[in-house]
């Protein structure tokens, strides 16, 4: 797949089949889009090409409502999902306040038709851009005969009676029903950060962890709880198990240190963290990448009363996301 950041560098137009817009997620609904798109394009010889937008565009347009935006993959993870999909073609328009003010029809003549060559505009079912969100399928059509381009829209992709969309799969993440926004994905639902330095409990109790820092502030980060997951490292997949959460059971009051060892009982932790047990896994990865890509959940975030209690669940929480 040819990735083109910004639209003037994009050297030479081709012929192509095109779709538009944020596909946060890359979830069911969006491949089918993208299934249709490359199936038209390889009848009419044609360049299946995505354009989508960076950063986006709520973060320029409400910036209101941006401290609440929650993204389901970041440009990074939107790259690295749409890479298995056949697409010929990826152009990434920087969305600023300019490009924001371009009508629906300024947008289809001067990027899609112009730049891009658009033979064939493919869209989902609700799909709308341009200023005011003007552009649909209705006003689509109407220009494809002035720009001499084809129409097709895509249908709602339904599991269960539900239709897929963005919304609904954050909805899910939230309750931390991973193993449901799997399917509603159509793969594991990932996070990508940095390993930084922690507090080093995990060591103390025998069950070292990774605590990774999530660079974009827009992420979106499931439920708090724990987890098993599989960890990338360095291109190879471990197993492990992760929490998210704010470590109840090392609250301001101390508990019993394990065998005889002192500052385990440290000060509460109020910030929420992301930390990570590989298993079979002993390497220095401090500032290291890490990709994290989630399973199941095992259990809600708990507070317990003594480090015996904890470590005891720990190793339960092994063994069954080893089994899995």
């Amino acid at each position: 797949m040819e990735i083109i950041r910004g639209i003037t560098n994009l050297k030479d137009k081709t012929a192509c089949a095109v779709t538009v817009g944020t596909f946060d997620g890359v979830h069911l609904g969006h491949l089918k889009i993208i299934e249709r798109l490359n199936e038209l394009a390889a009848k009419k010889n044609l360049c299946s090409t995505l354009v989508t937008f960076y950063p986006h565009p709520k973060i320029i347009v409400s910036p209101i409502c941006k401290d609440s935006l929650k993204l389901l993959t970041t440009i990074e993870e939107k790259i690295k999902v749409l890479q298995k999909t056949g697409l010929n073609r990826l152009v990434i328009i920087d969305f600023d306040l300019s490009f924001s003010r371009l009508s629906y029809k300024q947008f289809v003549q001067s990027i899609l038709v112009d730049k891009l060559g658009a033979k064939i505009i493919v869209i989902g079912y609700d799909h709308t851009f341009g200023k005011d969100r003007q552009g649909n399928y209705a006003s689509l059509s109407r220009l494809s005969r002035e720009y001499d381009f084809l129409m097709e829209k895509v249908n709602p992709y339904k599991v269960k009676d539900k239709v897929i969309n963005s919304t609904l799969i954050r909805e899910t993440l939230q309750q931390g029903k991973v193993e449901l926004a799997n399917q509603y994905l159509g793969r594991r639902y990932f996070l990508t950060g940095t390993v930084v330095k922690g507090s080093g409990r995990g060591r103390d109790l025998k069950f070292p962890t990774a605590n990774i820092a999530v660079e974009n502030p827009y992420k979106f980060i499931p439920a708090n709880g724990v987890f098993a997951v599989d960890v990338e490292y360095d291109n190879l997949i471990y197993k492990g198990m992760l929490n998210i959460g704010y470590k109840p059971t090392f609250s301001a009051a101390p508990l019993p240190s394990p065998a005889g060892r002192e500052g385990v009982g440290r000060q509460a932790d109020e910030k929420r963290s992301i930390e990570t047990h590989i298993f079979n896994f002993n390497k220095n990865i401090y500032q290291k990448e890490l990709t994290v890509y989630f399973k199941k959940r095992l259990r809600s975030e708990k507070k317990f009363d003594t480090i015996e209690a904890l470590t005891a669940q720990l190793e339960i929480d092994k063994q069954e996301s080893l089994n899995l």
